[in-house]
């Protein structure tokens, strides 16, 4: 239960966030969006990790949305903490070990998985296992972090 309460407020923020979206610019092209494939999503996500890994803020902040939020255990950042928090960040390693993703519209995606990770954050360890959940958005055809959330599995 303790993790279903945070996703239902991910949730919500990404479908308002979406759906504001929506309506300033994002208009979808005639004959519409390519489809939202499974390989769509693996490539969404490894890119991110990818950035974490290699410590690469250029590549982050290319897929990361202005108006996105991060969501922690006890911690809750919008893009400018994240642009501060970064280089605190020190990802050496993450298995996914089962993934979920879910098309919630043509424009957004929910990527579930739970993630086997070894990190460190500003000197101290944050190695486990943790419950990842991220929610993507389409805005112009490109893909965009909205939503990330982290909590750790106990």
């Amino acid at each position: 239960m303790k993790l279903f309460q945070p996703l239902v407020g991910l949730l919500a923020t990404a479908v308002l966030a979406g759906c504001g979206n929506h309506n300033s610019g994002n208009r979808e092209p005639e004959g519409g969006w390519p489809p939202v494939t499974e390989a769509t999503a693996v490539a969404l996500d490894n890119n991110l990790t990818n950035a974490y890994l290699h410590q690469d803020w250029h590549a982050l902040s290319a897929i990361v949305a202005p108006d996105y939020d991060g969501i922690g255990d006890g911690i809750e950042w919008d893009y400018a903490a994240l642009k501060r928090e970064f280089p605190k960040i020190h990802l050496v390693e993450a298995h996914a070990e089962h993934q979920h993703v879910k098309t919630l519209s043509p424009e957004m995606l929910l990527i579930n998985e739970d993630m086997a990770i070894r990190e460190t954050y500003d000197g101290h360890d944050i190695s486990g296992r943790y419950a990842m959940s991220d929610i993507w958005v389409r805005r112009n055809g490109a893909w965009f972090l909205l939503v990330e959330e982290e909590l750790p599995l106990k």
